[in-house]
């Protein structure tokens, strides 16, 4: 269903990530071993609902296909080979344990098992599952092994494919966005690492060892609960609120002390589960997690790093997904203020090209 390690051979590839608050392509295309970028682009989805940049908006599928094609036009898009991201929220992905049994009795097995770990009936998703090289031991000496269990909900595959029924696109691969993000900012190293993925409405927790995600949980909160609290705190409109922010962060405006307090109390929250999940994951599976890497929309906010090491006690750093892309000089400065939120548009479209994760 998610063809992970399906084989491409193409010049050009467009990655779609269509988040809760803003849709974003990126096209890149490869000449001989080089990545280059071709062209990206971003439309928030707030003011098409009547309501404020930056913040999460549902707009309905003629809406997003409308937008979908502004952007693809405005961006001067031209490749058709497409990936798109699933929103994690749609999906489940888990390690699991079962007995070291034939691919034949597995294939039996495995439905019965999925239950214990995804909390809707299975006629509800699409499911799949593989076997992992994988030092995380979980297993119980030779009768039992490690198997990555992932499922999307049919709805959401259903109304993708509406979508891009009506897109002029080809060969149109879906990917859960902790692929994306693992394959666009890859870990320095084979340990635990924890990828948390700051969108709008919600922050995407991926947890990844040996170049393998073994865990995905989504934490109820995003970047716009800080341009929330800071208008009600400030008593200024949404808009200037998220102006704010995007400006000055969590570094603090001079003129207004506030901001900097404000934006420090929305981010405990967060951060603080963060923390929490982090103790959990190295309990369950008896491994130090070595770094975390932030990444989307929330990671572009100034001063995010001094924020979260107020909190979080493991290493962290802000992505930076086109550093594996050639980028035109003139973009540099652009590119590395807003990388981070192309983490899922970048890791899309290299799959088509780099499919070796």
């Amino acid at each position: 269903m998610f063809q992970f390690f399906k084989k491409e051979d193409v010049g050009q590839a467009l990655g779609i990530d269509i988040g809760t608050s803003s849709i974003k392509v990126v096209q890149l295309r490869k000449e001989k071993e080089k990545i280059i970028l071709d062209t990206y682009g971003e439309i928030a989805l707030g003011p098409y609902a009547g309501t404020s940049s930056g913040q999460s908006a549902h707009v309905g599928e003629e809406k997003i296909v409308e937008i979908i094609k502004d952007l693809l036009r405005e961006a001067k898009v031209t490749a058709r080979e497409t990936v798109v991201s699933i929103d994690s929220s749609a999906a489940f992905v888990s390690l699991v344990k079962v007995p070291n049994v034939q691919d034949s009795e597995l294939r039996t097995m495995m439905p019965f098992e999925a239950r214990k770990y995804i909390p809707i009936p299975l006629s509800e998703v699409q499911m799949d599952w593989w076997h992992i090289p994988t030092t995380i031991n979980l297993d119980e000496g030779e009768r039992m092994i490690n198997v990555v269990l992932a499922a999307v909900k049919n709805e959401t595959l259903t109304m993708y494919d509406r979508i891009i029924k009506k897109l002029d696109l080809a060969n149109v691969e879906y990917e859960i966005q902790g692929y994306s993000v693992m394959r666009s900012v890859p870990p320095k190293s084979s340990g635990m690492v924890l990828y948390v993925d700051i969108g709008g409405q919600y922050t995407t927790l991926s947890l990844i060892n040996n170049n393998t995600v073994l865990d995905m949980h989504v934490i109820s909160r995003g970047s716009q609960d800080s341009t929330i609290q800071l208008s009600k705190a400030l008593s200024i409109p949404v808009d200037t609120a998220e102006e704010t922010k995007r400006t000055f962060g969590y570094l603090g405006d001079k003129a207004n002390p506030y901001v900097k307090d404000v934006m420090q109390l929305s981010s405990y929250p967060l951060f603080g589960e963060v923390a929490r999940l982090s103790l959990m994951y190295e309990r369950k599976y008896n491994q130090t997690i070595e770094g975390i890497i932030i990444s989307g929309g929330g990671a572009r906010v100034p001063g995010i790093l001094e924020s979260y090491n107020e909190t979080v006690h493991i290493p962290g750093r802000v992505a930076t997904p086109f550093d594996q892309i050639d980028v035109p000089p003139f973009l540099h400065e652009m590119i590395e203020r807003i990388g981070p939120s192309y983490s899922v548009a970048v890791g899309c479209a290299l799959k088509k090209l780099v499919p070796q994760v």
